[in-house]
């Protein structure tokens, strides 16, 4: 997806509605356009073809308020291939990641999620700590809450952690929920 001029042209509107079938509006297309110019820092002659990662997490600070170490985890999962910049295809493709995503980018959403010391894995320690925020922030912190989410970061494990080493990858992630994709609703203790 070429460009190099600031306008997005109609057929790469029309390229990026049909590749996410419908989910992704033009006005979604533009709203992302005119983000990803400013995240670029367009001048005149036209936008860069990709962000780099501190462009990225320079705009993310700037206007989402998001910490330097989220915004680099985010980083990750936009770059889809490992370029170590992101397309304005990538950048407008994760816009789908709230509603619909690939099995992959589930995994690697978990990973920015629970893996809070960005080892490569989860551990049920981390997932435990995450699940216990949540109970504190609605206020549901008794026994009995802890010990369900106990039993049920249990049974996660037991599905998802192939080799039983304890931990989970996010490629066990992927491959958990290619097999079941209810795994998913299992892997979502922040909702």
């Amino acid at each position: 997806m070429g460009r190099n001029s600031s306008k997005l042209s109609d057929v790469e509107t029309k390229e990026i509605i049909q590749k996410t079938e419908g989910k992704i509006t033009e006005k979604d297309i533009l709203a992302a356009h005119e983000m990803w110019k400013e995240a670029n820092g367009t001048n005149q002659k036209g936008t860069d073809l990709h962000l780099s990662k501190e462009q990225f997490i320079s705009f993310l600070q700037k206007n989402k308020k998001i910490e330097p170490s989220m915004a680099s985890k985010t980083f990750k999962i936009i770059d889809t291939d490992n370029s170590g910049t992101i397309s304005f295809e990538e950048f407008v493709m994760s816009l789908l990641l709230k509603d619909s995503p690939t099995p992959e980018q589930f995994a690697g959403l978990c990973m920015v999620l629970y893996d809070a010391d960005d080892d490569g894995y989860i551990t049920k320690e981390e997932m435990t700590r995450i699940g216990r925020t949540k109970l504190k922030l609605e206020g549901q912190v008794v026994e009995d809450d802890l010990r369900a989410l106990s039993k049920s970061i249990d049974e996660i494990f037991e599905e998802i952690d192939e080799n039983g080493d304890g931990k989970i990858t996010r490629q066990e992630i992927t491959t958990a929920i290619h097999k079941r994709p209810d795994v998913r609703q299992w892997l979502d203790l922040c909702k």
